[in-house]
């Protein structure tokens, strides 16, 4: 089961992988926010944020490691002699900044859910699985940004110019590739909290919920770091006791419980 398959076109790139070295600590939530933060969950881990891709009906997420590569563009508009215009696009090496953003939240999201990180590397069979790509706004909805995607649903995700990912699942709800455009004319800290938030989503929450907030998932929030109503999400979806495939009733029922001992400090 995957939302929308996908190739991505390799443009200039940068692969890397980090680990991290961050502790979190957290404090007990009372006992009655056990039954919204698993309404939250649930609309997080099942719920489809886009007409036209299915909600999940079990469990997806990383089992093996995570290869990133990341990957940039440019463009100009030029005039034509005919008196028409022509978008020129150009390869363009991600900048530092961007390195940056992205080495922050996956050393955050590493130490949260225990998935690995490693150097993509192809001559050694290991393919980058995670494509994060910088693109002006003007081209993030065309074809070529994935082109084993309805040319519809890029369009759509493409419209409100800030980001969007898509994530392809095996049968067994286990995740094997994603893909990150993010529009590269966005101002530091927006791009910052957009970063955050997609990649969060890739791991296998992909939906918005309105239900908890502050939570990077809820629209009315804009966060550059995640909040402990997240790391309880992360942490209840990577827990070895929800498998990958794990059907949606049975999810929750071991979420709960989960969720429960979080709750507690346990």
């Amino acid at each position: 089961m995957f939302m929308r398959i996908f190739r991505s076109r390799r443009l200039a790139f940068f692969t890397f992988a980090w680990v991290s070295v961050a502790s979190w600590s957290t404090h007990a939530f009372a006992a009655e926010d056990l039954d919204a933060l698993m309404r939250h969950f649930d609309n997080v881990a099942f719920g489809s944020e886009y007409e036209g891709v299915a909600p999940a009906t079990q469990t997806q997420k990383w089992v093996s490691p995570i290869r990133i590569s990341v990957s940039g563009m440019t463009g100009e508009m030029l005039q034509k002699p005919d008196g028409k215009r022509e978008l020129k696009l150009s390869r363009a090496r991600p900048t530092e900044p961007q390195i940056a953003l992205i080495r922050k939240h996956l050393t955050t999201l590493v130490k949260l859910t225990g998935v690995e990180s490693e150097k993509a590397d192809r001559d050694k069979g290991k393919p980058a699985n995670l494509y994060i790509k910088f693109v002006p706004r003007l081209v993030m909805g065309q074809p070529f940004i994935a082109d084993d995607v309805e040319p519809d649903l890029l369009k759509k995700l493409g419209q409100p110019g800030v980001c969007y990912f898509l994530t392809r699942a095996i049968r067994t709800g286990a995740l094997f590739r994603g893909l990150i455009v993010v529009n590269r004319e966005l101002p530091p800290e927006q791009m910052d909290a957009c970063i955050l938030e997609e990649m969060t989503q890739a791991m296998g929450l992909p939906n918005d919920s309105d239900i908890v907030a502050p939570s990077i998932f809820n629209q009315t929030s804009t966060l550059r770091a995640l909040t402990e109503t997240d790391i309880y999400l992360l942490r209840t979806l990577y827990d070895k006791r929800l498998p990958p495939g794990t059907p949606r009733v049975d999810a929750l029922r071991i979420g709960r419980e989960i969720m429960s001992e979080l709750l507690a400090g346990r």
